[in-house]
């Protein structure tokens, strides 16, 4: 599948499923923001029998080795990657056809007809590529996705800062501290956006414009290729960074946006 140039963020929450529906955040910063990964793995869509393991009840492709789960998650793919994790390797025997059947329609429609948490797998996460470039990951416990958040911002920051020329040393980023994770969270109900391609380097600091949508628009048509004039958001803070002592600040210009949102 060809990668959409992506310079920005854009997480929406749906508080009721715990679904994040986002761009510019990718199965890497899966890896590096949860605290544990999966145990094991069962893919939604497609059926590889040289590449992976076929679970014989189900007909779906595992992954059961940490190893090759972290591969898996870190190595590029063709086609959209969709997948959720289950807890015990014989957990998969256990299911009924119609739960099956489930799993199969969560793969070709990008939803559940029920809860993407079954509670014989026991999962944590279902994760969705979507093929316009966008990710939906439904978490058990939301609170997970603010240190996916972090790694997407640092990799994001890592790259502004290797695509500016005159900056010649190695740079380290530490993770985004917890209190600013909080705050931009908060503004995910109506749609974040952290724009990095309008960032910018006054006095030591990377300034990068956080938005959130004027509009309440319906988070599955968002289009990644829309014009970034930033016609249809509002300017609410600034998320800096200090290149010198490696500092991570949050300057907030609409208090009212961060008010009452969780």
């Amino acid at each position: 599948m060809r990668r959409l140039q992506r310079k920005y963020i854009y997480a929406n929450l749906e508080k009721l499923d715990n679904l994040v529906f986002a761009y510019g955040i990718d199965q890497s910063d899966f890896v590096h923001g949860i605290k544990r990964l999966p145990a094991n793995l069962v893919s939604l869509v497609g059926v590889d029998d040289n590449e992976h393991a076929v679970n014989a009840h189900t007909g779906l492709n595992v992954i059961n080795d940490e190893n090759e789960i972290r591969r898996y998650l870190l190595q590029s793919h063709t086609l959209p990657v969709k997948w959720l994790d289950y807890d015990e390797v014989g957990d998969l025997d256990f299911l009924t056809a119609a739960e099956i059947a489930e799993l199969l329609y969560l793969g070709h429609m990008n939803r559940p007809i029920r809860s993407p948490f079954n509670y014989k797998l026991r999962n944590h996460y279902v994760f969705l590529e979507q093929r316009n470039g966008g990710i939906k990951i439904y978490f058990y416990y939301i609170s997970a996705f603010s240190h996916v958040l972090s790694a997407a911002i640092i990799r994001h920051t890592l790259d502004v800062y290797r695509g500016r020329r005159r900056f010649m040393r190695s740079l380290s980023v530490p993770r985004v501290p917890d209190p600013i994770l909080k705050q931009l969270v908060k503004l995910m109900a109506d749609g974040l956006f952290i724009y990095f391609d309008q960032a910018t380097v006054r006095q030591r600091q990377l300034l990068v414009p956080v938005h959130t949508e004027i509009n309440e628009n319906d988070i599955e048509v968002f289009d990644p290729a829309r014009s970034g004039e930033n016609s249809g958001t509002h300017n609410v803070a600034t998320l800096t960074f200090n290149l010198g002592s490696g500092e991570w600040g949050l300057q907030v210009h609409d208090q009212v946006a961060f008010e009452d949102h969780l």
